[in-house]
């Protein structure tokens, strides 16, 4: 085990690519006829877009703006260790918050209640426009902070078909006497089977935890609901410093069903595990893909279960699904596995590949796969000498 962890943290280190310029984003100044303004639009595209085919989730980010550095960078990492698909993410600018984000009118802020407005251009502009000029596969994550998170909350229950997954951060449900948290049993009552995401974030010192909790507990009343429901109070964190933390773990959790369940890791199959990564292809992009600490480990297992099909079938998936990281070794495990499986001319021509990868990046073991690609070359000589 220690060696799978050496080898797997080594991977890390081995896609990184030093000395290449790189901007985070590209912005557009984005003409609403629904707001009757222009708005700054800010669009992340995940690495290997422009030569790649694949179709990818979205992301909708509120205070875009803000936050976009901490959600690329933790999308970054989350989509490098495959706990969640390579995504777009479109942040968008806030302009006024308490006119855009707020579901209803108070007497105390003339602008307030134009979330209705807001959801319509998000609805039947921006998001037409991300689908028709990006290659998207139509699963959408809302997020937002603050009255931003009002706003993620009221979306989900005024346009519940618009987005998949929901990141409600420090929400100010407090607005107009917890409005939301009263609509919200009524809201579930008419929609008991809506199968939607929500991941409810906040810090233990920020005051909005409490509004928060009760709209949480609001939903876990509900006598049916088919919702994957998540609420997490972040120690030592505040207002402003939780949408951190609260995004990171909500992204691993709205991403968690990508994981192999532990029930295809105990009874393994090939069909059931080609089954598994079929489906989140569908459902997230052909991109998607595990953990290596889920491909590597489990192709080892069942090595010395000595049921090299099996371990070939997973160490071939996690070569291609890595294919990016040009890490020799894992072409070095197929081929062991394929040599295992008495399967000796595909081993040698992946042992080829992991020389001629390992030349490429100077990874160092170069001439080690070259002796095995010509031992398995003499072995197919002397077997096909003896056959005639």
């Amino acid at each position: 085990m220690f060696k799978v962890v050496l080898w797997l943290s080594l991977i890390l280190v081995a896609s990184v690519q030093a000395g290449d310029d790189f901007s985070i984003a590209k912005s557009y100044e984005f003409k609403s006829k629904t707001l009757n303004e222009n708005r700054k639009i800010v669009v992340s595209l995940p690495d290997g877009y422009a030569s790649s085919d694949a179709r990818y989730p979205v992301i909708y980010l509120l205070d875009g703006v803000q936050n976009l550095k901490h959600v690329v960078g933790s999308v970054d990492v989350l989509t490098r260790v495959g706990n969640m698909p390579p995504s777009i993410i479109v942040g968008i600018k806030s302009e006024n918050r308490m006119k855009d984000f707020t579901p209803s009118h108070v007497a105390e802020i003339e602008e307030s209640g134009g979330a209705k407005q807001f959801l319509s251009f998000l609805e039947n502009e921006l998001v037409p426009f991300i689908d028709s000029k990006y290659r998207t596969n139509k699963f959408r994550v809302l997020e937002g902070h603050s009255v931003a998170g009002l706003f993620t909350a009221y979306a989900w229950m005024q346009s519940p078909t618009l987005f998949d997954a929901y990141i409600v951060m420090a929400p100010a449900f407090w607005w107009n006497n917890e409005q939301l948290t009263r609509d919200v049993k009524a809201f579930l009552a008419d929609n008991p089977t809506l199968e939607k995401t929500l991941y409810f974030g906040v810090g233990k010192e920020d005051g909005n935890r409490h509004s928060q909790k009760r709209f949480v507990e609001e939903i876990a009343r509900a006598s049916q609901h088919k919702l994957r429901l998540a609420h997490k109070e972040f120690d030592d964190e505040g207002h402003m410093s939780g949408p951190l933390l609260t995004n990171y773990f909500a992204l691993k959790f709205i991403f968690s069903d990508m994981k192999l369940p532990q029930a295809i890791r105990d009874n393994y199959s090939d069909a059931k595990f080609l089954a598994h990564e079929t489906t989140i292809m569908e459902k997230y992009g052909e991109l998607a893909r595990q953990a290596q600490e889920v491909y590597v480990p489990l192709a080892m297992e069942l090595m010395k279960q000595k049921n090299y099909q099996g371990a070939v079938t997973v160490f071939r998936r996690n070569a291609q699904a890595y294919e990016m990281n040009n890490y020799p070794q894992n072409y070095v495990w197929l081929a062991e596995a394929l040599e295992k499986n008495n399967e000796l001319a595909a081993a040698m021509k992946v042992y080829k590949q992991a020389y001629e990868l390992s030349q490429k990046t100077g990874y160092g073991e170069s001439e080690k796969y070259l002796i095995k690609a010509n031992e398995l070359k003499d072995a197919l000589k002397s077997s096909d000498n003896q056959a005639n």
